[in-house]
């Protein structure tokens, strides 16, 4: 008799010859279906120039380009390589062992942005499920994260660029994943666009014992010592997988690590939901920590403070997408003697209590000064701006100003909810001493280091400032963006009403609030005739019917929203008759406030 083991093998050896036989007849075309029908499955149309296939199962696609049904293209790629497993292959099964792709475009679908015209839709104001889209990515990414890591085919991309909307996002010089004896290892190196550009390389091993180590270093151009000139991240902890139960866990005592300073990380992905959380604790950090550990550019104006004593961090959030209003969002700061020089700091925030000429930052990264004592003809203190607007912006932009110190976990949490219903950025949660910080210090790019500056300053302001909420809000009615070169209260109300501060109505203190969110396209909020259109009545009568739950505004004082009438008579009346050149506001919905 024929043993076992070697009958196995000469069966194994008759099934590739006749492989080899076919594949000059049928694998080439049989192949090319393959391509095409996982194409369509995915909504997408894939064409090449040239297709070639190997001993003894792998392929070639020369100048491949996929393209969306509206005829965008999704990938071009120069150069395409495949290896399928041969043993599946025998039973009829193509399962990938490798891929490799080379001179690459990726195109990003482009995110729907939708610019908050005052908070949340009304309409988004109660409860109700996520939008599909946002169920769909976040189906995607639980997918994704509980594949069988340690089966993937190996990757290897060279010279692919990643892009939203025609603008680079990303560009990865080599992305390599790799599966070792023990482990799994992924290395990347590339570029992140910006300005200025970033380059970084990042170094992950995920060992079968679910210990997960890392490595990542960003460039930051420009930095110098002693100043760090990288920002390096290092990750030493467990994640596990557990596909049983569909969930990916952090472990607790995972630790992230940037030079000296160190958080602790836990939390989980579950697929039912899906539901995600994740909770940050920090232990005494110290101003020199983050000197010694982040570079000056990712500090910013935070470089230049002067801080005894040291502070813990205590973050925490848990998202149920099923349940998105239960959303929670904790976020803590606890000092442990925890002072400011004024004296030494820079910026100065004990200025901020006495005159001072204030540099705003606007967007495009300009600046304009105003001085903020009776030098300024329109400077006013709180007591001489009229308490309807007073009341209206404080309701519209941060209804929770007089009770948070700074940032308000309870808004954030809101704004999450209504953004994940609405499937778009519909509600903000910045709150006015954020803003304060923005137009102060940081101007208006959206980056991360440049948030976490904004919440630092808006504590370190509401905390350590010595300044009261009524300075606060007094500072910021005196500087934001009214509209053309047009800045704080008393110049609003003469640009567009002739009218001192101290005398605005309550129709003209709601216009002025509504024209804050984008003081540019004021005029998207009149008619021609120089009424108000429709949208904006309606949100005027919102705010003002939460000044009246809120108890700043008599009930019987709400306008109907159809009674609603201003009457242009400064300089703005003048620019009704000519074209209008800024873009439509992206909403011009009614809004509810945080």
């Amino acid at each position: 008799m024929i043993p076992t083991a070697l009958r196995r093998a000469t069966l194994v050896a008759i099934a590739l010859v006749g492989l080899a036989l076919l594949a000059g007849f049928l694998a080439r075309p049989l192949a090319a279906a393959r391509v095409r029908a996982a194409a369509r499955a995915r909504g997408l149309a894939a064409t090449w120039s040239r297709l070639e296939l190997g001993w003894p199962a792998r392929a070639r696609i020369e100048n491949l380009t996929l393209r969306s049904a509206r005829g965008d293209t999704v990938l071009s790629a120069r150069d395409v390589r495949a290896a399928l497993r041969v043993g599946p292959l025998l039973f009829g099964r193509a399962q990938l062992a490798s891929i490799a792709i080379e001179r690459a475009r990726i195109e990003l679908p482009r995110e729907s942005s939708v610019a908050a015209d005052t908070l949340a839709p009304a309409e988004d104001a109660g409860p109700g499920p996520i939008a599909p889209r946002v169920r769909q990515r976040a189906d995607a990414l639980v997918r994704a994260l509980l594949a069988p890591a340690r089966t993937l085919p190996e990757l290897h991309l060279r010279d692919v660029a990643v892009s939203r909307g025609g603008d680079e996002r990303v560009t990865l010089s080599a992305l390599d994943l790799e599966h070792e004896r023990d482990a799994e290892r992924l290395l990347a190196a590339g570029t992140l666009a910006g300005e200025p550009v970033t380059p970084f390389d990042v170094l992950l091993r995920w060992q079968h014992d679910d210990r997960l180590t890392g490595r990542a270093e960003l460039d930051v151009p420009d930095a110098e010592p002693p100043s760090p000139t990288s920002l390096v991240v290092v990750l030493d902890g467990r994640v596990a997988q557990d596909r049983r139960a569909r969930e990916v866990r952090i472990a607790p005592g995972t630790q992230v690590r940037i030079g000296s300073l160190t958080a602790s990380l836990s939390g989980a992905v579950r697929a039912k939901g899906p539901r995600f959380t994740l909770r940050v604790d920090a232990p005494r950090l110290t101003a020199a920590d983050f000197r010694q550990s982040l570079p000056a550019a990712v500090l910013g104006p935070l470089a230049g403070l002067e801080l005894a004593g040291s502070f813990d961090w205590h973050g925490e959030v848990d998202l149920d997408l099923a349940r998105p209003d239960s959303v929670r969002f904790r976020a803590e700061v606890v000092p442990h003697g925890l002072a400011l020089d004024p004296a030494q700091s820079r910026p100065s925030l004990e200025a901020l209590a006495g005159p001072f000429t204030a540099d705003i930052h606007l967007p495009h990264d300009r600046i304009v000064q105003r001085t903020l004592s009776d030098e300024n003809p329109h400077y006013r203190p709180l007591d001489r701006i009229a308490p309807a607007l007073q009341n209206a912006v404080v309701t519209n932009e941060d209804g929770g100003f007089w009770r948070h110190r700074g940032f308000n976990p309870e808004a954030i949490s809101l704004a999450l909810a209504a953004d994940l219903r609405a499937g778009a950025y519909k509600r903000g949660a910045g709150t006015i001493t954020m803003q304060l910080a923005r137009n102060l210090w940081l101007g208006h790019r959206r980056t991360l280091s440049r948030k976490a500056q904004e919440v630092a300053l808006a504590w370190l302001l509401e905390h350590e400032s010595g300044l009261g909420k009524e300075r606060l809000l007094e500072i910021y009615l005196n500087i934001i963006e009214w509209g053309p070169e047009v800045h704080g209260a008393d110049e609003a109300a003469h640009y567009y009403f002739a009218e001192d501060a101290s005398q605005l109505t309550l129709p003209e203190a709601l216009f002025l609030t509504i024209v804050i969110p984008s003081p540019a396209k004021w005029r998207w909020r009149l008619a021609p005739d120089g009424t108000l259109r429709p949208f904006a009545r309606a949100q005027m009568h919102f705010i003002a019917s939460k000044m009246a739950v809120r108890g700043w505004l008599d009930p019987a004082q709400v306008p109907p929203a159809d009674s609603l009438r201003i009457t242009l008579r400064g300089p703005a009346r003048a620019l009704l008759a000519l074209p209008d050149t800024s873009a439509a506001p992206a909403d011009s919905t009614v809004e509810e406030p945080i």
